[in-house]
């Protein structure tokens, strides 16, 4: 049902001001990650996705990398002023506050300067708030450690519709 307007939710916003990320390559990579998952509507898929590909993308070689780990999902309808009476506009709103670093197909947690070079180096970001996790990452990918983000990552969505009269549920449909 949602899919990219491909401008921004809030015309001529400032992102940088709008949502304090923890750094804009890390924003970028969430904004590249959730545009091609499935939509909110297939739940099972969506959380597939997100535990199976890494916000590096698809061809990393790191033996580090950093996925979704928790996404909290709003979604809003109101009124379009532009399209008319029955003219809508849903925003659809993806928050994320914790990813998991995990240490690729390793069993062991990873040195502590090869985290801080990762997260510096790959997204320009300081070591934060990270607890171990005593569960392997998906289908057995590596040690995890939760991260927590001071700020959250945010990815919105917009989707312009007409709204169309439905039947009531007690209605019988009419025969053609």
């Amino acid at each position: 049902m949602f899919h990219g307007t491909g401008g921004p939710a809030i015309p001529d916003a400032e992102p940088s001001r709008l949502h304090a990320m923890p750094s804009q390559v890390l924003a970028d990579a969430y904004e590249a990650l959730l545009t091609r998952a499935p939509a909110p509507l297939f739940a099972r898929a969506r959380r597939l996705y997100l535990d199976k590909y890494c916000l590096e993308g698809r061809d990393t070689e790191s033996p580090l990398r950093l996925f979704v780990a928790r996404e909290q999902l709003h979604e809003q309808v109101q009124p379009d002023q532009d399209a008319g009476p029955n003219g809508r506009i849903a925003t659809l709103t993806s928050e994320t506050r914790e990813l998991a670093l995990v240490h690729w197909q390793q069993d062991s947690p990873p040195d502590s300067d090869l985290i801080e070079m990762y997260l510096n180096n790959q997204w320009q970001c300081q070591p934060m708030l990270m607890m171990p996790s005593e569960q392997r990452w998906f289908r057995n990918s590596g040690y995890q450690m939760r991260l927590t983000l001071s700020d959250p990552l945010i990815w919105i969505r917009n989707t312009r519709y007409q709204e169309t009269e439905n039947q009531s549920i007690n209605e019988k449909p009419t025969k053609s």
